[in-house]
């Protein structure tokens, strides 16, 4: 039986989760007016760490760079040479908090000079001596985890210079979360179907033990079902979900179709139209079909068209008859 708490989505979950938000957006917004230098926002993955920062930096219109994955304190300096006034989002690059030249480079940057200037002077040393970069803008990290681990000293020095914000919402707010967007509806999915495809998602997660992630929603199962009611798949997107959630192939449970005729069609068409612009005589391209296909001349003729008719917009085709 599910869970009616976390299945059925409550206003006063909802309205809990954007009290919440509002003082990240505000940690966000201190950045941006250089009211504070650097923000550290961590919490587990899947609830709307990234999506709240750079909607509010867009919302504002600010210009900032976004860098996420594996970053070298090299890599880390370079970003700020090139940024030097600018908000910079490091997303998920924990590496960086582990390794003490990178440590430093952070601290300078998100230091309070003691003149009272907005500047801080940021050094990297090489063998040809050091290189200086003037930054003016700031720095927002968003992490799974804590800000803690190695070189202790430096890192409770980051943590007294920028602030630190744990984001840790409840499992009935992030689904209530996930139903609000879906009711909004979703990028080629209706708000009705969005929510179908939300309250399958959330159930398979609370059948497995699992804890509701607005990413497993927004990233997987969406793409999912668009992909099948597209009609590109063989199976339903109940499977797909399921697989997605379970992240492993899973025992179908509905029933299947075969795209093996549609798919030859479609790859014959995309070949048509390759050659077509590719090969400037008949005889070339009929050459270059058969050899690639073992069809006849008539059959790419066929193929050609379709593609052609493809590519053309109702509306366009109309006017154009």
């Amino acid at each position: 039986m599910r869970n009616t708490e976390t299945a059925v989505p409550q206003n006063s979950h909802y309205e809990e989760l954007c009290e919440q938000l509002k003082l990240i957006r505000d940690r966000v917004r201190g950045v941006i007016h250089r009211h504070a230098n650097g923000l550290y926002l961590f919490g587990r993955a899947g609830t709307s760490k990234t999506y709240t920062v750079r909607s509010t930096l867009d919302k504002l219109g600010v210009s900032y760079a976004f860098a996420s994955g594996h970053l070298t304190p090299i890599g880390l300096f370079e970003l700020i040479s090139e940024n030097r006034d600018r908000v910079i989002v490091l997303d998920d690059i924990t590496s960086i908090f582990g390794q003490p030249i990178a440590l430093q480079l952070l601290l300078s940057a998100i230091g309070n000079p003691h003149n009272g200037s907005h500047t801080r002077t940021i050094r990297y040393k090489t063998a040809k001596g050091d290189r200086l970069v003037h930054f003016t803008g700031g720095i927002i990290a968003i992490a799974n985890l804590p800000l803690i681990g190695h070189h202790g000293a430096v890192l409770q020095a980051l943590r007294d210079r920028m602030n630190v914000v744990e984001y840790e919402p409840s499992d009935a707010q992030i689904c209530s979360l996930i139903f609000h967007l879906a009711d909004g509806g979703m990028p080629g999915v209706s708000p009705e179907n969005a929510r179908m495809v939300a309250e399958f998602v959330i159930g398979e997660a609370q059948r497995l033990g699992l804890r509701p992630s607005l990413r497993l929603f927004v990233d997987k199962a969406i793409p999912d079902y668009r992909l099948f009611a597209a009609g590109l798949t063989e199976t339903d997107w109940h499977d797909l979900v399921r697989s997605s959630v379970q992240q492993q192939v899973v025992a179908l449970e509905h029933p299947t179709k075969d795209l093996t005729r549609a798919e030859q069609m479609q790859a014959e068409r995309r070949i048509a139209l390759e050659i077509a612009s590719n090969f400037e005589t008949l005889p070339q391209r009929a050459a270059e079909w058969h050899r690639r296909t073992g069809k006849s001349q008539s059959a790419y003729f066929r193929r050609l068209a379709e593609s052609r008719q493809e590519s053309v917009p109702t509306g366009n085709a109309r006017r154009a008859g």
